[in-house]
């Protein structure tokens, strides 16, 4: 499971601060600043935001410093530079914005901008986290699943990824859902695995529309339904999800969950192919070789198991030692698929 530290979105502001009843002249100001830079943030007019940001963020404001970070580390209307952002994002977490003490320990944790340091980004996440936020709640628990910075530990894992869960963050409910699904302890549980890759799934996310098909192909936390996998494969498919084009392509050469249909199995291991998905380069690459949904070609099938090959696919690398063999030349390609040639969750 690969991870990308992640920060809350640079359109939300502290409705704190927008909202307070009897303001000082100048937290006033500041506030009436801040609208009139949401309303430039939300028309995406960036360069208006920043000049307005910066008087603020010069004057001390932790919300300012925190969306002026931002701005400069996605390089909206103000020079890209990250070690500029990693500068303002410490002094907003310094000053208690939580958006900012979870990016500022994305920052520590990433190594964008500022030299990578796992300890230091975990004690910024849990600031952030104990407060509530999501994002920070997730991160910190990825950091215990795989002991960065913090012991290695599933359990507290668990903990901050379900906090972050029941909040509704999509990645938090993946995360969990995959942890519940490959624990190799006690927590293992398909019934959780599926609860949890369901929710995340109904919100879009892709890997966990994905990860919930497979659960329906294998019959695992749910009665075995080929059509219903089919139906969540197609919608990550759809999204250009590779994984799940592959998937899908299986699940149309097999007729699993719908009519067998080589031109459409063709179809999407095409599409995940072009996107360097191994198994669906291997697999289109079969389908030129044996002449099925596609014509007969073996100089193309020797192209994709090539590729394959170069992307780490066994088969395709046993197919590429078997061509380069002087004895085995003449020999078509394997006609049958290898045993790991099935759906596959992530």
């Amino acid at each position: 499971m690969s991870m990308i530290f992640r920060f809350v979105p640079l359109c939300l502001l502290a409705i704190g601060l927008l909202c307070c009843p009897v303001a000082p002249p100048a937290m006033a100001d500041d506030a009436a600043s801040l609208r009139d830079i949401q309303a430039a943030i939300s028309s995406a007019d960036y360069g208006k935001a920043v000049n307005l940001l910066r008087p603020l963020a010069d004057a001390g404001n932790a919300e300012a410093l925190y969306v002026l970070g931002r701005l400069t580390l996605d390089g909206r209307g103000v020079k890209k530079n990250a070690q500029r952002a990693a500068q303002l994002f410490r002094q907003a977490a310094e000053k208690g914005d939580i958006s900012a003490q979870n990016a500022w320990g994305a920052a520590l944790a990433s190594g964008q901008g500022v030299r990578r340091n796992y300890r230091e980004a975990a004690r910024w996440f849990r600031k952030a986290a104990e407060q509530g936020l999501a994002m920070a709640q997730y991160n910190l628990g990825y950091l215990h699943a795989h002991g960065r910075g913090v012991p290695k530990d599933e359990n507290a894992a668990i903990d901050w990824y379900s906090r972050a869960a029941n909040q509704g963050l999509a990645d938090a409910q993946y995360s969990l859902g995959w942890t519940y699904l490959n624990s190799k302890g006690e927590s293992q549980s398909d019934t959780k695995a599926v609860h949890w890759f369901e929710k995340a799934a109904e919100q879009d996310h892709v890997k966990a529309q994905n990860n919930l098909a497979f659960m329906y192909a294998e019959g695992r936390g749910y009665a075995q339904d080929p059509s219903r996998a089919v139906q969540w494969y197609a919608r990550a498919a759809e999204r250009g999800y590779a994984e799940a084009q592959y998937n899908l392509g299986f699940m149309y050469e097999q007729g699993r969950g719908v009519p067998q249909d080589y031109n459409k199995a063709v179809e999407w291991y095409r599409r995940a192919a072009e996107q360097n998905e191994p198994a669906a380069q291997y697999s289109l690459g079969l389908m030129y070789d044996q002449g099925t949904g596609v014509p007969r070609n073996l100089s193309e099938a020797t192209r994709w198991y090539r590729l394959a090959a170069k992307n780490g696919d066994p088969d395709a690398r046993a197919v590429i030692r078997a061509q380069g063999n002087a004895e085995s030349q003449a020999k078509a390609a394997p006609a049958a698929k290898q045993p790991h040639r099935k759906a596959r969750s992530q």
